[in-house]
């Protein structure tokens, strides 16, 4: 589903320390936006807050919207929001499959269906074939 995201008044600081001002932001699908900063600035807190897991030491203000849907209190894993990091965070003793069915709900049963759901991640990110069948899902 594709819809805006909306920082409205957003406001991050740390021990009294503002370290993003009010931000008003709307981004449309589609669109990139670029966060420059130097390190400890505010950027990593402000994804976190995005996503919803800004840590205690951090306070935030204002609200984030997904489309006309209020997240800011909504939990982390139903924000439909990911966060994609410059450092790669796999397991290296894992397959390509492997770390793709490591991060699989753990709802999803069954060899075959974990087996289904990574060729079709895989395939849907032009990596089809990728998943090494060796891997046990």
């Amino acid at each position: 589903m594709n819809m805006q995201l909306t920082l409205d008044a957003v406001t991050i600081s740390i021990d009294g320390r503002l370290l993003i001002p009010q931000l008003d932001l709307q981004v449309a699908p589609g669109e990139i936006v670029t966060v420059m900063g130097p390190s400890g600035c505010g950027k990593s807190a402000l994804l976190s807050y995005i996503g919803g897991t800004l840590d205690s030491p951090f306070q935030a203000d204002g609200r984030v919207y997904a489309g006309t849907i209020d997240i800011t209190g909504v939990p982390p894993d139903r924000r439909r929001v990911g966060v994609l990091f410059q450092d790669d965070l796999l397991f290296p003793h894992l397959s390509v499959g492997g770390n793709l069915a490591f991060g699989l709900p753990a709802d999803i049963r069954g060899r075959r269906e974990r087996k289904r759901r990574i060729e079709a991640a895989l395939d849907g990110a032009g990596l089809g074939g990728f998943q090494c069948t060796a891997a046990r899902f």
